[in-house]
């Protein structure tokens, strides 16, 4: 077994802060992944999630979400929305936005009327793949 600071040691990592000493438990992780630099180049670099975060930043607020889960019952418009959550148009605004930045809903135009609607992506994000026809009226 090579000494602990050796630089082909699988349990060293001496980039930033020296030597990186691992339990025995990660050591046998470690080792079955085939080394720390094979397991390190197993990891995407953080910039390539950039998308996804502000997709989860989205999320971020439950105002957000309770939108999300009135337009899975229906498409609707903003006055309707602002109803629903209390919130001013302003406010309201600016989380539709976001929202419709993030893919998961969009918008049609009807005449002065901006009609809110829940995509596919939405959806699947909160767990409503089926489309409002597809749910059965009581």
């Amino acid at each position: 077994m090579p000494a602990r600071d050796d630089p082909g040691d699988i349990y060293s990592l001496k980039p930033t802060e020296g030597v990186l000493n691992l339990p025995p438990e990660m050591q046998a992780i470690v080792r079955s992944k085939g080394g720390l630099n094979i397991l390190m180049d197993q990891v995407p670099p953080a910039h390539l999630f950039e998308e996804e975060a502000e997709r989860f930043k989205a999320l971020s607020s439950p105002v957000r979400i309770q939108i999300l889960h009135a337009l899975v019952t229906a498409d609707l418009c903003p006055s309707i929305l602002k109803n629903i959550t209390g919130m001013s148009d302003s406010k309201l605004s600016y989380h539709l936005e976001i929202l419709e930045s993030a893919g998961f809903i969009t918008h049609l135009q009807r005449q002065k009327w901006r009609i809110y609607v829940i995509t596919v992506e939405g959806r699947k994000t909160i767990g409503h793949e089926r489309q409002p026809s597809d749910i059965p009226i009581l």
